[in-house]
């Protein structure tokens, strides 16, 4: 196979996962479209709210070890089918049988796990069947499909809910799941894993001491969880952020307002993501992760000013504010893959993941709970100090990477290379 030809098969395989894991994601906003509306109607305060926000990512982060682990003894791809399975299953039910807080849990819960399945096991799928130089590049522009699939999630959900009902847009995110299986499986047909990550680990799947042993990928899992707490929590609460906005400089209804703006903002961390992945190498890629991450903790108290002078510069800080706790994601995951041996990427991925999702599942609760304490989502008060608790993730990531010196990961992913 040439040059051309193998360039083709791989963005075949490549555009093919990321369209099946935008798939897998098309009712990951479903709630958080329907949060408003669900309080209301539910009776939930603010941190009963982010609870159920909360319970998607805890679905993930108990899953996620174990399945991601396991991928380092089956194919990946069985992995992602059971995840695509379960997932259909959580929308088809919430769908159906979702009628108060407990329910609303424990089915956001059992969505979650099924992400747990298909992000990472789908990322190991994708990186498994292709060259060491390869996978690397191609890293970024795969975690690229999770704010892709939120933000498209973010749109259609709003603009079916306003047509169908709520219940509808958690039907839309079942079929997505069955729709990236079938995605999955013709992406991946006739691609073999690579020789050099064809390896049968001799340690239990559930092994996670080489992991800890492996400081250079320790410091991605540590500065990962800070990230996620910042991005997620930040997504989880756009859409009543910006309902809350609205409401407060017009007396309209907003409409489709809300989930437009929404996905314009989730869509803007898609290059961002690229970009500072493309930007960072092994020489600065600690650095330049510590910079966007202080950037974005500057960042965030603005999207908050803003909101006193007009409703568009609200709308470009919380633009810039994606942006900047977006650009550091693609680089944190393709410095981990580049530290992981490659016996251990499975288990590696899985508790960077772990730790990963386990910041995402406290930060949407935490930012609830200092509304509440602060007097709730429809006070200017309370919403500057949800924005400064967002951005406590980048405070905890650029901590995280400050921990050890310049250069060691550097140095462990020379030793790769």
């Amino acid at each position: 196979m040439n040059g051309s030809s193998r360039a083709l098969s791989s963005a075949r395989l490549v555009g093919g996962m990321v369209s099946a894991h935008i798939c897998s994601l098309l009712g990951s906003a479903a709630y958080a479209s329907a949060l408003v509306e669900l309080a209301r109607l539910w009776g939930l305060n603010s941190t009963r709210a982010g609870s159920i926000s909360s319970a998607y990512f805890v679905g993930y982060t108990v899953g996620v070890p174990l399945l991601v682990a396991l991928t380092d003894r089956l194919d990946a791809r069985v992995i992602y089918l059971v995840g695509c399975g379960v997932g259909a299953v959580a929308g088809a039910c919430f769908a159906g049988l979702a009628s108060g807080f407990w329910s609303a849990l424990c089915l956001q819960a059992m969505a979650g796990l099924a992400i747990g399945g298909t992000y990472m096991p789908g990322l190991r799928l994708l990186t498994s069947r292709l060259a060491f130089h390869t996978r690397i590049r191609v890293v970024p522009y795969y975690t690229t499909s999770f704010p892709v699939g939120t933000s498209v999630s973010l749109m259609l959900s709003g603009w079916i809910a306003v047509r169908y009902g709520w219940r509808a847009t958690f039907l839309m995110g079942g079929f997505g799941s069955l729709a990236a299986a079938a995605l999955a499986l013709i992406a991946t047909w006739g691609y073999p894993v690579q020789p050099d990550l064809n390896v049968v680990s001799t340690r239990h799947a559930f092994d996670f001491r080489p992991v800890l042993r492996n400081r250079a990928a320790l410091i991605y899992v540590l500065a990962y969880a800070g990230h996620c707490w910042e991005l997620f929590a930040f997504r989880s609460w756009l859409p009543t952020y910006l309902l809350y906005v609205w409401t407060l400089l017009n007396s309209s209804a907003p409409k489709l307002w809300v989930s437009r703006w929404s996905m314009l903002i989730v869509l803007a961390g898609v290059p961002a993501s690229i970009l500072g992945a493309e930007l960072a190498n092994p020489e600065n890629r600690n650095r330049l992760i510590r910079r966007v991450q202080f950037a974005s903790v500057g960042v965030s108290l603005l999207s908050v000013i803003f909101v006193n002078f007009s409703l568009a510069l609200a709308v470009v800080a919380l633009f810039v504010y994606h942006v900047a706790a977006a650009a550091d994601s693609g680089a944190l995951t393709a410095g981990l893959i580049a530290t992981a041996k490659p016996a251990e990427q499975g288990v590696t991925l899985a508790i960077y993941s772990f730790f990963g999702f386990a910041g995402a599942s406290i930060g949407p609760l935490v930012v609830g709970r200092v509304l509440d304490f602060a007097g709730g989502f429809n006070g200017a008060h309370a919403w500057y100090l949800g924005f400064a608790a967002m951005a406590v993730g980048s405070v905890l990531a650029a901590t995280a990477m400050s921990l050890v010196r310049f250069g060691l990961a550097c140095s462990a992913e020379s030793a790769r290379n």
